[in-house]
């Protein structure tokens, strides 16, 4: 195979690649404070999100206002999406005896809360190929 043919499967092959490659960009809204790290949890069933499994997790340091949590080279698919601002650093959201957080959270699509979790589909989003964009408010 000459030169340039090689050349042209190479490329057609990185073009291949990045085309299945997605991007999930997160926006946490309403972080109240620059203590510990934003944390953001993907869950890729509704069985995962029941078992607390997440499937991808990323992080960022927290600074008041918003922070943007990115997910590189997803699979195409839907994704139940949960937040926390992980104020003092223990790597979970705290909560208080009665189980009601105490550190801020939130949901895909600001799905409500109502004495439980939401459903799957209520906070899930689709990522096709290429960049997705979202948000999450937190609340108390």
């Amino acid at each position: 195979m000459g030169k340039a043919a090689l050349l042209a499967v190479a490329a057609a092959t990185l073009w291949a690649a990045g085309a299945s490659a997605s991007e999930l960009r997160v926006t946490v809204r309403g972080v109240p404070s620059a203590d510990g790290d934003v944390k953001v949890g993907l869950y890729a069933t509704p069985e995962a999100f029941e078992k607390r499994e997440r499937t991808f997790g990323e992080a960022a340091p927290a600074r008041a206002g918003d922070v943007v949590v990115v997910f590189r080279d997803l699979a195409p698919g839907r994704y139940g999406i949960a937040a926390i601002h992980d104020i003092n650093g223990n790597g979970k959201l705290d909560s208080n005896l009665l189980g009601v957080p105490t550190e801020p959270f939130g949901f895909g699509n600001d799905a409500k809360v109502n004495f439980a979790p939401p459903d799957f589909a209520d906070m899930a989003v689709t990522v096709g190929a290429g960049t997705v964009e979202t948000s999450v408010t937190l609340r108390r």
